[in-house]
């Protein structure tokens, strides 16, 4: 994968958030595995292409439509065919107050993205969560709010 560099990974990104499949389909390879971090419902495998767009839809409908990467940065290493980008994440629960800091509510995390790249697709993608973000993200995918009841 002599050929990978920041900007094909920005590409690819960008190719995952037009919503064109073609597009995708262009770095992204329709059997990728992408494992979400954490503890609960949505983390582990997502197998296909498919199933990982599945995960980025249920972000979005419990987000209600909030959810906001912003890239920090990124490196490849075209070599091995690996590329790593830090980003923070950011989403506000559906429904929650627009002003509300619980973590049932608010996600603000700083999250990496370890992606290997075969043929130029990425064929793998694993996700980390900085900090204190692994339980900041399990609160946010709480079917529990702050109040004790059970969320939608």
């Amino acid at each position: 994968m002599s050929d990978l560099t920041v900007e094909i990974v920005r590409s690819a990104f960008e190719a995952l958030g037009s919503g064109d499949r073609d597009r995708m389909l262009e770095f992204w390879d329709e059997n990728v595995r992408f494992e979400i971090p954490g503890n609960h419902v949505q983390s582990g495998w997502h197998e296909g292409l498919d199933a990982f767009l599945g995960f980025l839809g249920t972000v979005g409908e419990l987000s209600g439509g909030s959810y906001k990467a912003e890239n920090l940065t990124i490196t490849v290493n075209p070599e091995d065919g690996y590329s790593v980008d830090v980003n923070t994440n950011w989403a506000l629960r559906a429904g929650a107050p627009e002003d509300s800091t619980s973590p049932y509510h608010l996600l603000d995390v700083t999250a990496m993205h370890l992606l290997r790249w075969e043929n130029g697709r990425i064929v793998e993608g694993r996700g980390v969560i900085l900090g204190d973000g692994p339980s900041t993200s399990a609160l946010w995918w709480s079917p529990i709010g702050p109040d004790g009841r059970r969320a939608a």
